[in-house]
């Protein structure tokens, strides 16, 4: 199974008043998000992590938890968030597969025509991408839900604070249930054109 999930904050006691998280502690916190992960991942499945996994003042806490959820089994893959700086970066190469700042990936999926979904992943949501039009997806983090919906767009917020996560990872199934839900608009004048080169 894929998931994807962005924006844990670990180890960050102020992103406990500043998303509203339902958690006393930060140690609270860390624990419940740990334990709701590490016990849905299961070794072959993979997990694409958009960015901002924790608070690197400690980075040996950082690095036990990175093993921590490493410890599933199941593949990682990082993205770059804005809080990510070098030495959380060594850890995202260090225990899975670090993408940069952007990289558009494909999904096996035999409900598609061609078998596969293409998503574009970013810490940052975007106007547009590419092949938006032609209906690749956008996943992003970074702004915990604070952003209005985009029903004309096949974006998500994928960020762990969202008021349905529940403090744990989306698995592709309901991301591809959310997608359904948009009805895909043009914003620029890609789409506009039925002859729009592909």
């Amino acid at each position: 199974m894929d998931y994807f999930s962005a924006d844990w904050h670990l180890n960050h006691a102020n992103i406990i008043k500043y998303d509203g998280r339902p958690f006393k502690t930060v140690e609270q916190m860390n624990e419940v998000i740990l334990h709701n992960v590490c016990s849905t991942l299961k070794r072959g499945d993979s997990l694409y992590f958009l960015g901002d996994f924790a608070l690197a003042r400690n980075m040996t806490q950082v690095e036990s938890q990175m093993q921590i959820l490493a410890s599933t089994g199941a593949q990682l893959f990082f993205i770059k968030g804005n809080h990510d700086k070098k030495d959380t970066i060594k850890l995202y190469q260090k225990h899975g597969t670090y993408l940069g700042e952007q990289k558009k990936i494909a999904i096996t999926d035999v409900t598609k025509p061609d078998g596969r979904q293409e998503i574009v992943l970013n810490h940052y949501r975007m106007d547009v991408w590419d092949k938006s039009h032609h209906g690749v997806w956008h996943l992003h983090g970074h702004s915990h839900h604070s952003l209005p919906e985009r029903n004309n767009a096949r974006c998500m917020d994928v960020g762990i604070n969202g008021s349905w996560y529940n403090y744990n990872v989306l698995d592709y199934p309901t991301v591809g249930k959310h997608m359904a839900t948009k009805n895909w608009q043009p914003i620029d004048h890609h789409g506009k054109n039925e002859r729009n080169d592909r």
